[in-house]
């Protein structure tokens, strides 16, 4: 029996519309932030010596995160601030530990709140969200986390 195969044929490619453009950033809520932003730096002041985990970020939609793969066990010390809302909280966490260890510190935004934490070994994430349900798109929140003298 001798089949040939049928000649392969392309289909017409089905075109899509192009997607929407990105949302244009508002430069007004831009220079909100920018301000919170230096601000926030300004209440935290210099980054401290042995940093061993902090950052700072926005506070609108589901906050901000950080995270550092594992630290020795020992007492730290943590400090944070927030600007653009009236409060915020600040969540310190070892998921890996049975049942996870969690700490929260409670942040009055516009000074610099700090915490001493007793940790152990491993991983450790941090995560800064609004605690308000005021408008806080421009918010911002950042912490230092050092080994406590």
């Amino acid at each position: 029996m001798n089949e040939e195969a049928a000649p392969a044929t392309a289909h017409p490619g089905t075109s899509r519309p192009a997607p929407p453009p990105l949302p244009k950033a508002d430069p007004d809520l831009a220079a909100v932030r920018a301000r919170n932003q230096a601000q926030l730096e300004i209440r935290l002041g210099p980054r401290p010596d042995g940093v061993v985990l902090g950052g700072s970020g926005g506070l609108g939609g589901d906050g901000y995160r950080a995270s550092v793969i594992g630290i020795p066990k020992g007492s730290y010390k943590v400090t944070a601030a927030c600007l653009g809302v009236l409060k915020a909280s600040l969540t310190i966490s070892q998921p890996d530990r049975r049942g996870g260890t969690g700490h929260e510190l409670a942040l009055d935004c516009g000074k610099a709140n700090s915490v001493n934490l007793e940790l152990d070994v491993g991983p450790v994430s941090a995560h800064a969200f609004r605690m308000t349900t005021e408008p806080g798109s421009a918010a911002v929140a950042g912490f230092w986390m050092v080994p406590a003298a």
